[in-house]
């Protein structure tokens, strides 16, 4: 993957995010009857200007794509005609303007459905959640998990790969409870254990989730036979081609791929000799695996897939396809999930139980949009759902500035009966810009330390 893969990816997804956000303020805005003056993807220097409709509604596209807004009439604002005074949002009762505030989230959580429900649609590839070795001292250890099970159930919920599991189990993990799994043994038997995931603070820290719990998926042995190459790669750079099977690594042989795995990831900006089979024939490569970041440690990668047409990687992949309606209740069900998940491990985060280094800024998020972007449209659109409801809750935060600040005024003006006053509204645009500006510098520097170490 390229950082300029990354950046496209990021850029593709904020445009659709924030247009998406705007658009539910915009068209809240005229269904209340309000005129709107300008709707910005973006901001800064215009880059395309156009006027639309008849109220000749600016559209512009900005420098800046990190964010949008759409600006109404407003006597707050600046003078208004007598003739518009009846469309300026100030004007308009308070259900009104929540309606048009709130729009734009519930936007992002309309869009999060729809994508997820086209994902479902598409189809999402996954893996069996099927147990490796269990870690010793730790929850899965405790509870008596054993190498070889397959998750069936968390809780009341069934599962059939490891998103599904991790999903489930974060979320009891969140509650601070105990679990029932229901799990399948190699001999075909059905047992239960009981796994509890009441220790917030050990199992909520940064680094893996499952890691934590003490569960690490199952790997079957598979050849270390190339399946896929990214252009622009180490691996590319190379001359690794698909259908190579690696043989040994500076004279070291290399039994299977999961111990190639293992030899790229521990030597990043290392020079590696290659010894590969191609044609029957034996060749040696130059290659460097680059330097990327893991939860906090420095891997290296080379970006060349595992040839997957193997018989014990088809026996351990999954895929779960739905028709449309199926597919769109499948789609609310986990825009749910990931919402009450989210708002969960903020609030834990709050309390002192879960990890702010969780907290993630543009950097990483662009390096998830281009992992996302290079495995495929189905990982794509799931990516983008969680972005979108992420979008959606960031901006009901009842912090000044944003539409949740905005909501909590209006609630306020609902108790007094009258709008809060103008100082207070600057003061406490003043108390949300530190606001919003001391969590990005704490993404940032998540980011930059991931990045760096």
């Amino acid at each position: 993957m390229t950082f300029l893969t990354s950046v496209l990816a990021f850029l593709v997804a904020i445009g659709i995010l924030v247009t998406v956000h705007e658009y539910g303020h915009y068209l809240a805005a005229r269904m209340m009857g309000v005129k709107v003056l300008r709707f910005s993807v973006g901001f800064g220097r215009p880059l395309f200007t156009r006027h639309f409709g008849r109220d000749r509604t600016e559209f512009v596209i900005a420098a800046v794509p990190l964010g949008g807004y759409v600006k109404m009439l407003d006597e707050r604002e600046g003078a208004v005609p007598p003739a518009d005074v009846t469309r300026a949002f100030n004007q308009k009762s308070l259900s009104a303007r929540t309606f048009v505030v709130s729009a734009g989230p519930a936007a992002n959580f309309l869009l999060a459905i729809v994508l997820y429900a086209v994902m479902f649609m598409v189809g999402v590839g996954g893996v069996k959640p099927v147990l490796g070795e269990i870690a010793p001292d730790t929850p899965a250890a405790a509870a008596g998990l054993e190498r070889g099970q397959e998750i069936l159930r968390v809780g009341d919920r069934a599962v059939v790969d490891w998103e599904q599991a991790n999903l489930r189990l974060l979320d009891h993990a969140v509650r601070g409870e105990r679990v029932t799994l229901l799990l399948r043994e190699e001999d075909g038997r059905e047992v239960e254990r009981d796994l509890d995931l009441g220790d917030r603070q050990g199992l909520l820290g940064e680094g893996q989730f499952l890691e934590r719990v003490g569960l690490r998926p199952y790997r079957p042995m598979l050849e270390p036979r190339i399946g896929s190459v990214e252009g622009g790669s180490p691996a590319a750079a190379a001359g690794l081609e698909v259908g190579d099977r690696v043989l040994a690594v500076d004279g070291e042989p290399v039994g299977d791929w999961n111990r190639w795995v293992e030899v790229v990831r521990a030597h990043p900006e290392s020079d590696l000799q290659v010894t590969v089979e191609r044609d029957g024939r034996t060749l040696e490569l130059r290659m460097s695996p680059e330097s990327v970041d893991a939860d906090g440690t420095t891997i290296g990668r080379i970006g060349a897939g595992v040839d997957t047409d193997q018989s014990a990687a088809r026996d351990m992949a999954v895929l779960v396809r739905q028709g449309p309606i199926s597919a769109f209740v499948s789609g609310i069900e986990r825009t749910w999930d990931v919402t009450t998940l989210t708002l969960g491990i903020l609030w834990r985060m709050v309390t002192g139980d879960a990890s702010v280094k969780n907290i993630s800024g543009p950097v990483t998020i662009a390096e998830f949009a281009g992992v996302s972007a290079v495995i495929g449209i189905s990982a794509f659109l799931g990516f983008l759902g969680l972005v979108s409801v992420s979008l959606g809750i960031i901006n009901l935060l009842p912090i000044p500035i944003l539409d949740g600040g905005h909501l909590l005024y209006y609630a306020a003006e609902a108790v007094k009966g009258s709008p809060v006053s103008e100082r207070t509204q600057m003061i406490g645009q003043q108390v949300g810009l530190l606001a919003i500006a001391g969590l990005m510098t704490l993404a940032l520097y998540n980011d930059l330390t991931r990045l760096f170490g």
